[in-house]
């Protein structure tokens, strides 16, 4: 099956998603393998689930690369929705090498789980390893997992409320609830996006900069100190953590922020108040 993907990606008219949401019958499980009625699994017009962070993977082609997967997988109608079988469509992405065009026997997927395994085999085409090693995650947990395989958190509103500002392979992600991928380049950045570069986060702010290590080390906490959405003390504070509270530690950004786990969240500390542990 050949796939036109230049006439999602760089579309002037509609503003593509790779959305899955139900069956052929409307429902969540229960639905025949494969895609029946041509819309378990398709390309819409972005729309307001409403969203509640972007995902961005800061490499443009590797993200480039999640939005084709994303297209193939829409138009190759061996691909349906089910939650009872969510993991199958992952077993026929492997089988066929990670090009869901190649796809010919009939599996499942949900919306995360479609969006993990495309995330997956991104990671096993540019040979990333955190990439690869994300699990098929659900709608509470993917922006954690995302968030420690390299992924950026965008909340500001231009970014949740319409296709303008966001770029190819962009997830869209309405957290307990829905996920989909962007497919469009946003009319608003045409003129600054550059694949393959990787740029510094939105609205001047230092990209993440990953700890090379399988294992996250941690970081201790010097200081009773705030736990922030983002990597700036703009951001709404969620937690406090205390001196000596050890936290694991995922990146940093080159102003000195720190990306941490606390209590299964993934949160921003100043560097000033913390240290990495031995």
């Amino acid at each position: 099956m050949a796939v036109n993907f230049d006439k999602y990606l760089y579309s002037t008219g509609t503003h593509y998603i790779s959305n899955s949401g139900h069956d052929e019958n409307k429902q969540y499980k229960g639905g025949k393998a494969g895609d029946q009625s041509g819309d378990e699994w398709s390309l819409k017009a972005w729309y307001n689930r409403p969203w509640t962070v972007v995902l961005r993977y800061p490499d443009q082609a590797v993200a480039l690369e999640i939005a084709k997967l994303g297209i193939a997988a829409a138009l190759n109608n061996k691909i349906g929705y089910d939650q009872n079988q969510r993991t199958s469509y992952w077993t026929q992405l492997k089988a066929v090498g990670y090009d869901p065009s190649k796809i010919t026997v009939a599996c499942e997927e949900d919306c995360t789980a479609g969006v993990s395994s495309n995330v997956r085999a991104a990671g096993y085409i540019f040979g990333i390893k955190a990439l690869q090693d994300v699990p098929i995650c659900t709608s509470r947990n993917m922006r954690s997992q995302f968030t420690k395989a390299g992924f950026q958190a965008l909340t500001a509103s231009k970014y949740l409320t319409s296709g303008k500002y966001l770029l190819p392979g962009d997830i869209l992600l309405y957290e307990s609830h829905h996920a989909a991928t962007n497919i469009t380049l946003g009319s608003s950045v045409k003129s600054t996006w550059h694949p393959g570069e990787i740029p510094t986060t939105p609205d001047g702010e230092d990209p993440v900069i990953p700890v090379p290590s399988v294992e996250p080390p941690f970081v201790e906490i010097i200081g009773k100190v705030n736990l922030r959405q983002g990597p700036n003390a703009s951001y709404k504070s969620i937690a406090v953590a205390k001196p000596g509270d050890r936290l694991h530690y995922f990146g940093y950004t080159l102003d000195n922020w720190l990306l941490i786990e606390y209590e299964k969240q993934t949160l921003w500390v100043s560097g000033k108040y913390a240290k990495v542990a031995n």
